[in-house]
């Protein structure tokens, strides 16, 4: 248990403490020298044999209101201190207003320099007291009137506080490690040693750890904790780690979190709740302070919610490693006053419809959702949940996660957490999106897994719209057709004077032997090309022909055979050339360099870097007609770069050039 001082400067916080633990907590030169505390200083005091007590003694000068707040972000106890003699001070009030934000579990009030004053002095500052405590909507668990000079009723508060200890009840935290480094050394003979609070989880010898500002991880060579050598530490303690394996470029700083998960990219854009003594406007900027962390930052206004809260986006100019239900302070820009706190709700932003009456709604309904499992209760049926950023957002371990999706009966699909209910709602979406597609262009055999995506107005992912279709097609709901989605009952054929005229143009291309123009199709058969484009279309919707690019076409059986072609010259001489290429089939040299693009960009070739030398890179693809399938984005293998149909272009759009590879 740790317990933070607060109050304004010179009002005997340092030496109170002295007197409750025997300790003098100015440890720096030049504190000792001005007789006023500039940095977080700490002391420790036994409850018990196996119990002790932690304390944090912060700066009450306005010009270290920064080291203030680096100290309090993970306070749960707090002791305001003021002084008989001046009674309510200005940073009395900001500091109170700061404790106020936290949400503390307990607040003790103590009255120092009392053996300065009289009874009628202190029943005056007693009764300010009250006035001030009385905006105070917490639990103050005490106020006391002591002198740490003579020691008047200083036990009594020391008996006080061990029974608070006492009390506190220690709660088996089911979230990961996560502490704020407040403190970076070096010892002689140990190495580096970083020293915080355990915001969350527990800390063992020998533990790998994750550093918000690396990536290589660490090891917790040795732990103290609340002053004492120990094996662990858990949420609450004061801890100092020493550890091996910190990048000595980059090092630890202040501000740094030590996490037991891999640690989420730092974000610049977060959803909160604001709450503060008066109204935020609209894209003012303002100080925001973090744990050890400090960032300037534009408010964006979502809405005004009532007693001075609101729902705002906060746009960060320095990136802060945040996680859910963390706690912000917020200052004005000229960094003199607190305007208020506020809570994350959201880790990922939305980029448009920010103000949506829906989204507000939805943002309104989390803000409510104090725990892992009412926060994955609701979310998961308003949208698909990422498991990994779930994790991270509530720092959860992965026993704890089994035992939500049990408990909740969350179904696990594609590395998303969606409610069962809401998997149905998306199978229906899906099959009316394809439906209605039908009845719009019957003459078009279905949609591309991609376009159903967009279509759906890219409300769900990818990755669950692939994983739904698919299982769609196992239950024969939906049928896969040459890479496009259709219901069962829909097909397209030709006509019998189309089927004369597809038998004219294949007869065409084994003549010419070589890719064709749609101009040519169309001079060959008194055809517009308008018309043949069209038909064109639909003989590639049904496997007849394939576009290696706009409006230039090849029978499809002859793409298989130069597949064929390519993939044994390339296992008996490990790579094949244009040239040699050109000499198997027989064509030009620019028809056979645009069937090796087209190779290329469906992925069943690779070009290597600086050379005419092709490679195989997928050989599943294009063999015969589960090749067909692959060749136009439909199930790719765990490697290969996934093209998209378009078949009104003719290309496998995506990107039109694969990343070139360092092959060889």
């Amino acid at each position: 248990m740790i317990i933070v001082t607060a109050g304004h400067v010179d009002h005997g916080k340092t030496t109170l403490l002295q007197a409750l633990t025997g300790t003098d907590a100015d440890r720096l030169p030049e504190e000792k020298k001005r007789g006023m505390t500039i940095d977080l200083g700490y002391a420790f005091m036994d409850v018990s044999p196996d119990c002790r007590l932690g304390f944090i003694d912060v700066p009450g000068h306005e010009k270290f209101i920064s080291n203030m707040l680096v100290g309090v972000s993970g306070a749960k106890h707090a002791m305001l201190v003021i002084a008989c003699d001046d009674g309510v001070m200005p940073q009395t009030v900001e500091h109170l207003d700061i404790l106020r934000l936290l949400e503390l579990d307990n607040l003790i009030v103590v009255l120092t320099k009392v053996d300065r004053i009289d009874a009628r002095r202190l029943k005056e500052v007693e009764q300010e007291t009250q006035q001030l405590l009385a905006s105070y909507n917490g639990n103050v668990s005490g106020l006391f009137a002591v002198s740490s000079i003579t020691g008047s009723e200083v036990e009594t508060l020391r008996e006080h506080i061990k029974q608070l200890v006492i009390k506190q009840t220690a709660q088996a935290s089911i979230q990961s490690f996560r502490m704020a480094v407040d403190r970076v050394f070096s010892v002689k003979g140990a190495g580096l040693v970083a020293t915080g609070t355990v915001v969350s989880g527990a800390i063992e010898l020998d533990q790998k750890l994750y550093s918000s500002t690396q990536n290589q991880t660490l090891r917790v060579r040795n732990i103290h904790s609340q002053g004492r050598q120990s094996l662990a530490a858990h949420v609450g303690d004061r801890v100092a780690l020493n550890l091996t394996g910190v990048d000595s470029h980059s090092g630890l700083n202040r501000g740094d979190w030590l996490t037991s998960l891999k640690p989420a990219p730092p974000l610049d854009r977060v959803t909160a709740i604001f709450d503060g003594q008066q109204g935020i406007k609209h894209w003012q900027s303002v100080h925001v302070y973090h744990g050890g962390s400090h960032s300037m930052a534009r408010v964006s206004l979502l809405k005004s919610l009532q007693q001075n809260r609101a729902l705002v986006e906060l746009q960060l100019e320095q990136a802060l490693a945040l996680t859910k239900q963390d706690r912000i302070i917020i200052r004005d820009a000229a960094a003199t006053k607190t305007l208020g706190g506020a809570q994350v709700l959201e880790l990922t932003v939305p980029t448009r419809a920010k103000r949506k009456p829906e989204r507000l709604e939805y943002l309104s309904q989390l803000a409510n959702c104090l725990s892992p499992t009412s926060a994955l209760q609701f979310q998961s049926r308003f949208k698909p949940v990422l498991i990994t950023d779930f994790c991270w957002s509530w720092q959860l371990k992965d026993k704890q996660l089994k035992q939500l999706f049990s408990q909740l009966q969350v179904v696990n699909l594609a590395g998303y957490a969606l409610h069962p209910e809401l998997l149905v709602l998306i199978r229906a979406q899906l099959l009316s999106i394809i439906d209605e597609y039908h009845s719009q262009y019957p003459d078009q055999l279905g949609l591309a897994i991609s376009r159903v995506q967009r279509m759906s107005h890219g409300k769900y992912p990818f990755e669950i719209v692939n994983k739904v279709i698919a299982d769609l097609c196992q239950q024969q709901t939906l049928k896969m057709s040459r890479g496009l989605v259709h219901l069962p009952k829909h097909n397209i054929e030709l006509t019998e004077q189309e089927t004369l005229l597809w038998q004219r143009i294949s007869s065409q291309c084994e003549q010419a032997n070589a890719p064709l123009w749609v101009t040519d199709f169309a001079m060959l058969n008194d055809v517009t090309p308008k018309s043949m484009r069209h038909f064109c279309y639909k003989l590639v919707q049904l496997g007849f022909l394939t576009s290696i690019l706009k409006d230039r076409y090849v029978i499809s059986e002859s793409i298989y055979c130069y597949a064929e072609h390519i993939r044994s010259h390339i296992h008996n001489h490990g790579e094949i050339k244009t040239t040699e290429f050109r000499e198997l089939v027989k064509l030009g040299r620019k028809a056979s360099i645009q069937i090796l693009e087209f190779f290329d960009r469906s992925g069943f070739t690779s070009r290597k870097y600086g050379s005419n030398s092709r490679v195989i890179r997928d050989n599943e693809l294009f063999t015969r007609e589960e090749i067909w399938r692959k060749n136009i984005g439909v199930e790719p293998t765990q490697d290969c770069w996934q093209p998209y149909p378009d078949l009104k272009s003719g290309r496998l759009t995506g990107d039109d050039v694969l990343p070139l590879e360092r092959t060889g």
